[in-house]
């Protein structure tokens, strides 16, 4: 299970598209975007077409810039340590595994408070990618409306990783509840957000094997029964024993992550071993899945972003028909 060569920083994009690539939350191009120390995990320059997947840090006392974007939508989940989110028209508290999701135009911002003593690290979603943000630190021409792939090629070999504590923080929060989308209608979330966490969603019975009858091994967070839009997230418990079937998507590019946890995956063309903060980079058509051997002593809790949302696997879930959704109950992510 080699993986040196499949990692994202020694891959072409034209590689990735083919079959994949590695990388790691604390990988990633360096860039500053609304105000924010970013580092750029799944872009346009290194092959994704329809969602970017970055990594942002703010220490305490900082806060970003007020900002939207009119021709995307944006997801944010909370990953390490505390702050806030603009959502809604107010300041909200947000906690690891929880997760601000931004329709089209609505205004945001985040902040860590003064008081706190650890970053706040939120991994964001935006689809589809507002490549203009690359242009400031050279890696998109608007002149010639060209990504600059030797500055990003050189830029990717002198990362330099950051190297975060191997403790998992992610959990079930519900603070807050005029923002959650479980007290929030569809139309609601639509029209100004809210406020979602990886560990409370629809359940799906699909793709992730081999746990008890009846458990929801799976959720489904982010998709259209939910009324968001341009943007999916998928949240699993994979306990020993269990298997994600390899598989493929017609039109959407993922980023599969590694909350906690490791395990060997198959992406592209081969097996290869991962382990906690690893990301798959998975564009349309590229081959993925993974398991977790019965011997092992830690279950893995894995995310995935896509965009556009899954419809290849919304078609089975039960709450598709006709092109419509219904939305179904919230129910708690089994880890126990």
């Amino acid at each position: 299970m080699e993986t040196e060569d499949y990692w994202e920083r020694y891959r072409t994009p034209a590689e990735i598209l083919a079959n994949g690539a590695l990388t790691n939350l604390g990988d990633g191009v360096p860039i500053r975007a609304h105000g924010v120390e970013t580092r750029l995990i799944a872009w346009p320059g290194n092959g994704f077409r329809a969602e970017s997947v970055h990594v942002l840090t703010l220490k305490p006392g900082q806060e970003s810039e007020r900002y939207a974007y009119d021709m995307a939508e944006e997801a944010l989940v909370c990953f390490k340590g505390k702050g806030q989110v603009f959502l809604r028209g107010r300041w909200v508290d947000v906690e690891p595994g929880d997760i601000a999701y931004y329709p089209f135009t609505i205004e945001r911002a985040l902040r860590n408070p003064a008081g706190n003593r650890d970053d706040f690290v939120l991994v964001t979603s935006i689809s589809p990618p507002p490549f203009d943000l690359y242009a400031p630190a050279g890696f998109y021409d608007s002149l010639h409306k060209v990504l600059n792939f030797q500055a990003i090629a050189y830029a990717k070999l002198n990362v330099k990783r950051v190297e975060y504590a191997p403790i998992n923080e992610m959990g079930f929060h519900d603070g807050s509840p005029d923002v959650r989308a479980w007290t929030l209608s569809n139309d609601e979330i639509r029209r100004g957000g809210a406020l979602f966490n990886a560990f409370y969603g629809g359940p799906f019975a699909g793709m992730v094997e081999g746990g008890k009858s009846g458990e929801a091994a799976m959720l489904l967070v982010l998709f259209a029964g939910f009324g968001t839009g341009a943007n999916g997230f998928n949240f699993s418990c994979m306990k020993p024993g269990m298997t994600a079937d390899i598989h493929t998507h017609p039109v959407s590019d993922e980023c599969v992550i590694n909350w906690w946890g490791g395990n060997p995956v198959f992406l592209g063309d081969r097996w290869l071993q991962t382990k906690h903060y690893d990301c798959l980079l998975a564009p349309s058509g590229v081959r993925h899945g993974g398991l977790i051997p019965k011997e092992a002593k830690d279950p893995l809790f894995v995310g995935g972003f896509a965009a556009p949302p899954q419809l290849d696997l919304l078609l089975n879930s039960g709450y598709y028909k006709d092109g419509r959704f219904k939305r179904p109950p919230f129910v708690r992510l089994a880890v126990d």
